[in-house]
């Protein structure tokens, strides 16, 4: 069924619709949003005021293409006795105007407004914007506005607006629309029996969550994470049950994630994958080191890990300490992966490490030793921390990119050895 948001066919039409649909439906929304995102008092109740999307006041309504060849600004909030309004010009594709601005001044000045308020939505910082806010002029960015909506608990309009600017989201991540900018922020990974993982979701709260965790200082100074490093260039694999994407390590430009160890972000169905990942044709020097510490030393490398885990898995009972390793091939390039071998254990099973598990060494010798005589295979190795959906509630707030730092940080001696 289509949603009832889905007037336009324009990415700033569909979400200004939306919102605008939300604030005509919801007066205490509307109040709300005067007073706390636009910041213009009105001189009337917000009973008595209009609501239009790509429209002129007062004027016959027209199609969304000759809404944009004449400039009409995407939304108006107004009082017509009073001659106040508040304009609303919206940015998602394209950069903010100042032109533009002062076009759609000009506009509500010829249709009689003496009070002239602007507001202008985009995807970008303000700060990067060639239009500075000033008296009457106020810009922020979609993903404010997002958060702000999911701050109304009280209102179903604040509610159904913001899941629609998640949907339109993902649409537009899937369709490659995105070059900056986002329109929401990371509140939390939700998935859960009631809620089920799906690959479009999944591949926008990724988006969101790289992009917190490549500013995070913690990451730059702590583990040396380059926060201008790129990350994947294309996230495939809509047909599997994981998307992920990862960060570098300073030094690796132009070296690629094929040959040098990187923090891996790994969504899948199930459970969130927080690792260092030993990539099958890693350079010869991390080889080397890796080989020449010996089993027993690498041993005692992870139980350091795990003890450096332990506030995490207090917090989060569902967080376990993970070696994963496989060895897998493609046909061709976007294949789906021919899965060999896998072996995935709990760090807390080897001899020594604290926790409950059962000691095993065997599962350790068996990830090592295929490492160190890897014969030719397309092996890889990960160390981290995965997080059970269903046992890790944190995972549902905004704070869990919290969890992910956390967890990267606690990988730090192990980090260590592989830079």
């Amino acid at each position: 069924m289509r949603n009832v948001f889905d007037q336009y066919s324009q990415p700033e039409n569909r979400i200004t619709h939306a919102l605008m649909t939300a604030l005509h439906e919801d007066r205490e929304l509307l109040g709300s949003f005067l007073r706390e995102i636009a910041i213009a008092k009105p001189p009337v109740a917000t009973t008595h005021l209009a609501v239009l999307v790509q429209q002129l006041p007062e004027t016959p309504s027209v199609s969304e293409e000759e809404a944009e060849r004449r400039g009409i600004p995407d939304g108006w909030i107004y009082s017509v006795e009073q001659e106040w309004c508040l304009v609303i010009e919206s940015k998602v594709l394209m950069r903010l105007d100042a032109n533009q601005i002062d076009r759609h001044r000009r506009m509500a000045e010829r249709l009689g407004f003496t009070c002239i308020f602007v507001l202008a939505i985009t995807v970008e910082d303000a700060a990067r914007q060639r239009v500075e806010s000033g008296q009457r002029l106020r810009i922020l960015e979609w993903s404010e506005v997002y958060v702000w909506l999911r701050s109304q608990s009280s209102s179903e309009w604040a509610r159904r607006t913001a899941e629609y600017m998640e949907v339109v989201e993902s649409r537009m991540i899937m369709d490659q629309q995105f070059v900056r900018g986002a329109l929401t922020r990371f509140s939390g990974v939700s998935f859960s029996d009631e809620h089920p993982y799906t690959y479009l979701e999944a591949k926008r709260i990724l988006r969101l969550l790289i992009n917190e965790l490549r500013g995070r200082r913690d990451l730059r100074d702590g583990l040396g994470v380059d926060p201008n490093a790129p990350g994947r260039g294309s996230i495939t694999g809509s047909k599997g049950q994981i998307v992920w994407d990862f960060l570098s390590l300073r030094g690796d430009l132009g070296k690629g994630v094929t040959t040098r160890p990187h923090l891996s972000l790994g969504i899948g169905a199930q459970r969130l994958g927080v690792m260092v990942t030993i990539p099958d044709k890693v350079e010869g020097r991390v080889r080397g080191a890796l080989r020449e510490i010996g089993e027993d030393a690498f041993a005692g490398l992870l139980r350091r890990v795990v003890k450096d885990l332990k506030p995490l898995m207090r917090s989060e009972p569902g967080a376990i300490p993970t070696l994963h390793a496989q060895q897998r091939r493609w046909r061709h390039r976007r294949a789906k992966t021919d899965m060999d071998a896998e072996l995935r254990f709990d760090l807390r099973t080897i001899p020594g490490a604290t926790g409950d598990p059962k000691k095993q060494p065997l599962w350790l010798s068996a990830a090592y030793g295929a490492f160190v005589d890897k014969r030719g295979s397309n092996y890889e190795f990960q160390v981290g921390v995965e997080f059970d959906y269903a046992r890790c509630s944190g995972l549902q707030k905004s704070s869990a990119v919290d969890l992910i730092a956390r967890a990267w940080l606690g990988c730090k001696p192990f980090i260590d050895l592989v830079r």
